[in-house]
């Protein structure tokens, strides 16, 4: 009789566990997709800030060297990276999107964003005074051209750039770290139960392969059936 409890009980149980593991295989799938997501996110995220910063001292670069020295080619490629901030020559990447674009693209928190916003807004300070040298090398007046560039107003919010952007990064790779590693320590749950889910499918099957064995060696003698001695057979 207990043959057929554990029998029932087993046959119960089968079902059960197949579905839980399809369940956590599901869950297996999910977790390592968003942790490929957030390990691509923190990458992309990475390379949008340190753009920002790169081209903010490209254009720092070009418009000093130009005022001070008057060189053409350095004119050129101060106009140039200035359309790439602006979104209307490609990045690196081959994307056309301005400053502004790119930082609205992103999933930040308060903290985060008001620290990108605050060297979004010194870089158009920068922007001004970097026009108003410009203008000013345009009508010959390069000494005062220099002076606009070459102050300590100018550095402050330069440093203002670099500094917000630093800070931005170290937030945000923080951030990012911590939702890796929650996202990894889920992915490790879930192989682990899987694991487990496995193993007790596997006990089910040899419970059931014993079960069914013991009940099949154990039926009555009356139901086996019995062959006639060949001395016994009846003469025709």
């Amino acid at each position: 009789m207990h043959h057929r409890i554990i029998l029932r009980l087993a046959l119960l149980l089968l079902p059960f566990l197949l579905l839980v593991g399809a369940v956590l295989l599901w869950l297996l799938l999910q977790s390592q997709k968003e942790l490929e997501q957030a390990q691509q996110t923190r990458f992309e995220y990475f390379e949008n800030v340190t753009q920002i910063r790169m081209l903010s001292g490209q254009l720092s670069t070009r418009v000093r060297n130009y005022v001070y020295t008057g060189s053409e080619r350095d004119l050129s490629h101060y106009y140039h990276v200035l359309a790439i901030t602006e979104g209307h020559h490609s990045r690196s990447n081959g994307s056309r999107i301005s400053n502004e674009q790119l930082i609205n693209t992103m999933v930040l928190n308060r903290e985060e964003f008001n620290l990108l916003e605050r060297a979004r807004l010194a870089t158009l300070t920068l922007s001004r005074l970097e026009e108003e040298a410009l203008r000013l090398m345009e009508t010959g007046h390069h000494i005062q051209a220099r002076q606009k560039v070459f102050n300590a107003d100018y550095d402050i919010y330069s440093e203002m750039v670099s500094g917000s952007v630093n800070q931005f990064i170290s937030l945000l790779l923080e951030r990012l770290d911590r939702s890796i590693e929650g996202e990894q320590q889920r992915h490790h749950n879930a192989m682990l139960s899987l694991m487990i889910i496995f193993l007790l499918l596997i006990l089910c099957c040899l419970v059931l392969g014993w079960q069914l064995s013991g009940i099949i060696n154990s039926k009555p003698a009356s139901q086996a059936v019995y062959l006639p001695e060949s001395g016994s057979l009846p003469k025709s």
